[in-house]
């Protein structure tokens, strides 16, 4: 592991720091939920959609106007839509995870190790009835496709640890590495992350900042207001799943706070 981080040119202050709080402990639990878990078929999004998460985020928009209202301008993104993409992501900030991010991809840098592919090929069977042998030939690809993304990720956690030396020791999230309330990747915050006062990095356990990243990441990917083919679209770039984007449109349409109607015009007096 080490070695492919100084082949592939890393920082040699940047592998000292990850060696020094590299975390073991859901080394397996990390391999096997990004590598096998695609065996799993569910709507694990569509039932998300509920009166509870439409009230939820009725809340967030009340409680966060003015962060949508600058989002909304300057991204033209609509507001029940990120705030319905906030609450499936991470319960509005209540669910961000607590897998140690840097220790995340130093997993996954080693899935191709033919112990742990070996280990997986075993462990398939917890994820689905049955094993195929295109499933078998899956795993063994992903097992190098994820260890390639790992070390993509790898290089936008040094970009983020250049600018802030904090990043590798309070940096947790989910067991793919997404962290804060929009669950962002290393690569997507270097990339799209915003804060609400440009005055000072993007911290995505604040709403304001989480508000403004999301809606510069849809806005970067396609997102025109109006235009609802270019909603899914943008949707399918944050999370490559159909089931997502529909829960969030659906929970946005759920949420969208009723218009008010113009008071009736008050009849004249015919005395």
């Amino acid at each position: 592991m080490n070695k492919r981080l100084v082949k592939e040119g890393f920082k040699p202050s940047f592998i000292k720091a990850l060696k020094a709080k590299y975390e073991d402990r859901h080394f397996l639990q990390v391999l096997e939920l990004n590598v096998l878990l695609f065996l799993r078929k569910s709507d694990y999004h569509g039932i998300q959609v509920t009166g509870e998460a439409k009230e939820r985020v009725r809340g967030f928009l009340k409680a966060n106007k003015a962060a949508l209202k600058k989002a909304e301008k300057n991204y033209r993104v609509s507001p029940p839509v990120i705030a319905s993409l906030l609450w499936i992501e991470s319960r509005h900030g209540q669910n961000t995870g607590q897998f140690h991010v840097p220790s995340v991809y130093l997993h996954l840098l080693q899935a191709p190790r033919p112990e742990v592919v070996a280990h997986l090929q075993r462990n398939a069977k917890q994820f689905t009835d049955h094993v195929t042998k295109k499933n078998r030939k899956d795993i063994d690809k992903r097992t190098k496709t994820k260890s390639d993304w790992a070390l993509a990720e790898l290089r936008a956690l040094q970009t983020m640890f250049l600018r802030d030396k904090k990043a590798l020791h309070e940096l947790r999230g989910s067991f793919s590495g997404a962290f804060g309330m929009p669950q962002f990747l290393p690569s997507s915050y270097v990339s799209y992350a915003k804060a609400f006062n440009s005055k000072r990095p993007a911290d995505l356990t604040r709403p304001d900042d989480a508000i403004q990243s999301v809606a510069n990441y849809l806005h970067k990917s396609g997102w025109k207001p109006g235009k609802k083919k270019t909603y899914s679209a943008a949707l399918f770039r944050y999370n490559k799943s159909t089931d997502y984007g529909n829960a969030i449109l659906k929970l946005a349409d759920l949420a969208e706070p009723p218009k008010q109607r113009a008071p009736a015009a008050k009849a004249k007096s015919r005395r």
